[in-house]
């Protein structure tokens, strides 16, 4: 034994005891006397030991680190493993997989017991293997951290990270709502294509965000049990004669919305037409359900829909066509022709005359008179579907090869100053004012701003022409439509400025790139059979 440890540790054991008149001077002597012989026979057994493994002193690195028993150190380690520690460290272990048998611990002790390990390993001298299991596979993953830093490594420089090709996007982002195709020439368009200069990378960017929310936003279309006709009609607008519902619940069989509305089928318990008892096609106006008269004949007329479309309204059949009649029918001065004018300018002729059912004569360029008189401020969603029908009027009247003259000129100056007002207004992130067109503002309720920039973009998209179509004010606010849309497509969003929303970002992409897509190997929309696929799998 060594004499002068017991003494020290005796003389220790006095100062306990005074220190600690609790346990008493006998007690804390005995105590440190039995330490110290338990040190000096842990000593004699080590060197007594062949079979162990021996530890020389530890190395610069790991100084001033003391060294621990390998049996303690296995039971640390087992107990690691069992915890909820040990779970949380596998993950972040990077060594090479193990086998069952072998599966690496983790343990605060590596660093102790890898030095001697390497050491024994440079002087060729192979150890003995040790008595605990624990500890071999403790050793292991620390010999190999510090051996792959002994070996540099050439850095490589990563390559720049280019934008996605089409082929990689998944399968969600694939998916396109094609515009109707009615009448087009694809000679004409493959040549204009062909003339196009290239887009670009924001400019692809921006195509690919956009179709990622249409394509988002299409496959969760509103169910006929929990919306109301005014819903079911802004979820038609928004992909047009594409557009789809789900039928009597969020589990029912997907069908075209502009048929579950012409056969006026209930949506949430609501039917939108009736025959009057003149037998006479009329539609509901009120809250859910048309919000203006004339709503139903314009949504149909923006979304494309033929005038020989059917409807069916309490067992009667009738047309578009007598939809468009009854609104012929019930023109009259100093009201609200807003809706009237957007439908009846896409079916009827320029010169197209009428008389109401109070034998009063009307024509287009009377009700665009009417409507320049109403006001535009305090009128319907801030007077962007007034200034809609202004628009379109003289549109068609240019698109139709028609001089724009008379009222279709006052229209048309009409428009021009609030189209450059707007533009005035819009907010450094893209957005449009979130007060109409009272002035500038800013909230950052992006419910608002969803509202204001989805109508005043569908509005404008209307009224571009290709140099303020291609223009960094209307790009921008596409973009940004298009951001708070696809950052926030989880959210609940009131059908009607979502409706109004996608139906802008559907007119963007038209105008803007859906000239390019004949140009590209591998269309970027998916085949109607894909598509029809998709729909199968919901």
């Amino acid at each position: 034994m060594d004499l002068e440890k017991i003494g020290r540790l005796w003389g220790g054991g006095y100062v306990l005891g005074r220190w600690l008149p609790v346990f008493g001077k006998r007690t804390a002597r005995v105590c440190a006397l039995g330490a110290a012989i338990l040190v000096s026979l842990q000593s004699s057994c080590a060197q007594g030991d062949e079979s162990g493994l021996s530890f020389a002193a530890p190395s610069t690195l790991d100084a001033y680190v003391p060294l621990h028993d390998l049996d303690l150190q296995g039971t640390v380690i087992d107990f690691l493993e069992s915890s909820d520690i040990a779970g949380e460290k596998k993950k972040a272990n990077k060594s090479p997989t193990k086998s069952q048998g072998e599966t690496s611990r983790i343990s605060p002790f590596r660093k102790w017991v890898a030095p001697q390990q390497r050491r024994e390993a440079a002087s060729g001298r192979v150890p003995s293997p040790p008595e605990n299991k624990a500890a071999e596979v403790a050793l292991r993953p620390r010999v190999q951290r510090r051996t792959s830093r002994a070996i540099p490594q050439t850095k490589t420089k990563q390559p720049e990270p280019q934008p996605a090709k089409v082929e990689d996007l998944p399968a969600e982002q694939e998916v396109q709502i094609p515009a109707p195709a009615a009448g087009r020439d694809d000679a004409a368009i493959r040549q204009k294509a062909a003339e196009l200069p290239p887009l670009s990378r924001s400019q692809q960017n921006l195509r690919k965000k956009i179709r990622q929310v249409l394509a988002h936003y299409y496959k969760r279309p509103l169910n006929t049990r929990d919306r109301s006709p005014w819903e079911i009609m802004h979820c038609m607008l928004a992909y047009e004669l594409h557009s789809k519902v789900l039928q009597g619940g969020p589990r029912g069989e997907p069908i075209t919305a502009v048929g579950w509305l012409c056969f006026n089928q209930t949506c949430k318990r609501r039917s939108l037409m009736y025959v009057n008892d003149e037998d006479k096609l009329r539609v509901r106006v009120g809250p859910a359900l048309q919000g203006h008269r004339g709503q139903l004949l314009a949504m149909l007329a923006q979304s494309k829909v033929s005038s020989e479309y059917p409807l069916r309204v309490e067992g009667q059949d009738f047309t578009v066509a007598d939809l468009i009649r009854m609104e012929m029918d019930t023109c009259f001065p100093r009201t609200e022709l807003t809706f009237k004018l957007i439908g009846l300018m896409h079916y009827l002729d320029t010169d197209a005359t009428w008389m109401n059912e109070r034998g009063r004569e009307w024509n287009i360029p009377r009700l665009i008179s009417e409507e320049l008189r109403q006001p535009v401020r305090g009128a319907a969603c801030g007077g962007t579907h007034r200034l809609a029908g202004l628009t379109l009027a003289y549109k068609t009247r240019e698109r139709r090869g028609e001089p724009v003259d008379g009222a279709y000129l006052m229209a048309h100056k009409f428009v021009k100053r609030y189209q450059q007002y707007a533009y005035r207004l819009q907010n450094g992130d893209g957005s449009f004012s979130t007060e109409w067109f009272r002035g500038a503002g800013n909230e950052q309720s992006i419910d608002r701003k969803l509202k204001t920039t989805g109508h005043l973009l569908e509005w404008l998209l209307y009224a571009a022409t290709e140099k303020e179509l291609h223009s960094w004010r209307t790009t921008k606010a596409a973009n940004y439509l298009a951001s708070i849309l696809y950052n926030n497509r989880s959210k609940d969003w009131e059908a009607g400025p979502l409706g109004h929303a996608i139906h802008a970002l559907l007119l963007y992409d038209r105008m803007i790139f859906q000239d390019y897509d004949s140009l590209a190997a591998e269309p970027l929309a998916a085949t109607p059979k894909r598509r029809a696929s998709t729909t199968r799998q919901r």
